[in-house]
């Protein structure tokens, strides 16, 4: 049976009513989106980011979301600028850039990052490397790049680091490229459709998060965990 065929009902009932405000924010965000998108001239914007240095914006891309840019944002751009195929590739790359760069800061400077990503270190549990990495890419809340940075500062190893960090991140690109590529015929089916494939990953991450939460509650960490560095 399916990841879905498996989640249990009893996970919808425990969405808080602050979880369904957001969820109802969220199709609001989405019917206000179709009429902002009837106000837009987006052909006029499709033309103009092709017209952009395509190297330019790869490197730009990659860079912000390292310093707290929306990365969502960003593989939108890819999107219209690159289109699907294209796009996925140069934001996987940029991904993976920005994975072992993040790695490689902290390391180089542990003492700055200790002092930046105090406040998400201490919502991490004590764990081993794996599920503590799981965990840290499932917590909701946590930008982008602060889980970039915050993994390899309390020890985690690059093997690990990249093994679960790079594949969730590009499967949560994927939404934001394709719609920025269809962006230039987005029909009201293709919104909600959008809409349903965001809520979807939401929901499966939450999902995870809540089975590896409670797989990880009351265990100690293991021989080999994490070891926070100063």
């Amino acid at each position: 049976m399916g990841l879905w065929g498996d989640m249990p009902a009893s996970f919808f009932r425990r969405i808080t009513p602050k979880q369904w405000l957001l969820i109802a924010l969220a199709v609001i965000g989405l019917v206000g989106l179709v009429f902002l998108y009837r106000l837009i001239d987006v052909q006029a914007v499709h033309d103009y980011a092709k017209r952009m240095n395509g190297f330019t914006v790869f490197v730009v891309m990659t860079l912000l979301p390292m310093v707290g840019f929306p990365v969502s944002v960003l593989h939108v751009a890819a999107g219209v600028r690159f289109g699907t195929g294209l796009g996925l590739a140069l934001t996987t790359v940029s991904i993976l850039i920005q994975l072992l760069a993040s790695y490689a800061l902290v390391k180089a400077a542990p003492g700055f990052f200790a002092k930046k990503m105090e406040p998400l270190r201490k919502r991490l549990p004590e764990a081993a490397h794996t599920p503590l990495t799981q965990f840290t890419m499932l917590l909701p809340g946590a930008p982008y790049f602060a889980q970039n940075y915050v993994l390899p500062l309390v020890g985690v190893p690059l093997g690990t680091y990249l093994l679960w960090s790079f594949p969730l991140h590009v499967v949560r690109s994927i939404v934001g490229v394709v719609f920025g590529h269809e962006s230039a015929d987005l029909t009201p089916w293709k919104l909600a459709g959008f809409g349903l494939y965001s809520v979807a990953i939401g929901l499966t991450c939450a999902w995870s998060f809540r089975r590896l939460q409670k797989k990880m509650k009351d265990q100690p960490a293991a021989a080999g965990g994490p070891t926070p560095h100063a």
